[in-house]
């Protein structure tokens, strides 16, 4: 979402109006996921996109329509044959989409839409409310209006009944990151987006493999931290894409400061089995959500038959993967940073879905 809102403080530094769509909600199959959004300029260009398509066609006139009318749009699509194979949707779906018209010279949502991207670039965290005035398919309407909340409880922007909302926001850690919710008391639902870290990916070694991974992960909106006891390495102008990047003394106490929880991937590459399996075994004392170390099978082996011998179980050895990353057959760095990246994904992917599943 960084280049969403990098965009939209560009249209208010401009002067220039705007819209926003938003993916509401989705029944059946979907190209994106709710919340998934893109931006559209004046001049019919485009940032972002919600999936491609006959769909995304159809919502960019949508968002043609709201710029020239000044007023904003909630539309509801819904693909069945030829259509829905047109748009990913194969078994046919339905998606609720908001389409925001936003007057540049608003001045509170360019400070709402100046910390969303703060916040994005900082991989820090809130919550976005978005109060929709507009019935189902309809276009009479209030103006959309937004509260934003960061980590800190700051408030921006609001809007009538908006302290009902955050009562009613769901408490639960498995808070779906995008949401429909009806507020008891507010005629208008109101939509709701968790914003957070993607996950924080702590590199463990800075070499050729370590670089590659690193500007990967921050491409695909991992938080990451680089560690290597070897300055000459690890330095900020020789990995920029890093969001940290720390000189450890040793290997030894190497996780000793680090917030590792559940949405914490270790990546294990550093230069030697000694100081991979120094490591290994502290991140199996850790929450980590995922644990990859590099190496051939019988490097994996003899580590893990050292660390049996140290009191780790076989269940604790489990939960590494190794030799880390999916294997397409990659030898160079650049293939082997693409085979970890995408066993990374994969995961994220698979605890959104159950996230969502179990809300």
């Amino acid at each position: 979402m960084l280049s969403i809102w990098r965009a939209a403080v560009e249209q208010f530094r401009k002067g220039e109006n705007f819209a926003l769509a938003a993916i509401l909600s989705v029944r059946g199959s979907s190209p994106r996921h709710v919340g998934t959004r893109f931006l559209v300029r004046q001049d019919g260009s485009i940032v972002g996109t919600i999936g491609g398509g006959l769909f995304e066609a159809s919502v960019q006139r949508f968002a043609a329509s709201a710029l020239e009318s000044g007023t904003s749009h909630r539309a509801f699509f819904s693909f069945t044959g030829r259509d829905a194979q047109s748009t990913d949707m194969i078994c046919g779906g339905e998606a609720d989409v908001l389409v925001e018209f936003v007057n540049s010279a608003d001045r509170v949502k360019e400070e709402i839409f100046s910390r969303l991207e703060a916040i994005s670039r900082d991989k820090t965290s809130g919550y976005l409310f978005t109060s929709i005035p507009i019935p189902e398919g309809g276009e009479d309407s209030a103006p959309v209006q937004h509260l934003l909340i960061d980590d800190s409880g700051r408030r921006v922007g609001g809007f009538s009944g908006d302290d009902a909302a955050v009562r009613a926001m769901p408490q639960s850690r498995l808070l779906k990151p995008s949401q429909l919710l009806e507020v008891s008391g507010l005629d208008s639902p109101v939509f709701l987006e968790w914003l957070h870290p993607t996950g924080s990916a702590y590199i463990f070694g800075a070499g050729h493999v370590g670089v590659c991974v690193a500007h990967l992960a921050a491409y695909v909106d991992f938080k990451v931290v680089v560690l290597d006891d070897r300055a000459e390495f690890a330095n900020a102008e020789r990995i920029p894409s890093a969001d940290e990047v720390v000189v450890v003394d040793s290997f030894v106490k190497a996780l000793g400061n680090l917030a590792i929880d559940e949405d914490s991937y270790v990546v294990i590459v550093t230069r030697g089995h000694a100081h991979d399996k120094t490591v290994l075994a502290q991140a199996l004392k850790s929450k980590a959500g995922y644990i990859g170390m590099i190496g051939s099978r019988r490097k994996t082996n003899l580590i893990y038959q050292a660390l049996l011998t140290e009191g780790f179980s076989r269940e604790d050895l489990q939960r590494v993967r190794a030799p880390i990353g999916l294997p397409i057959g990659g030898e160079t760095p650049q293939e082997i940073g693409v085979s970890i990246i995408a066993e990374m994904i994969q995961i994220r992917n698979r605890k959104e879905r159950i996230q969502n599943l179990n809300v």
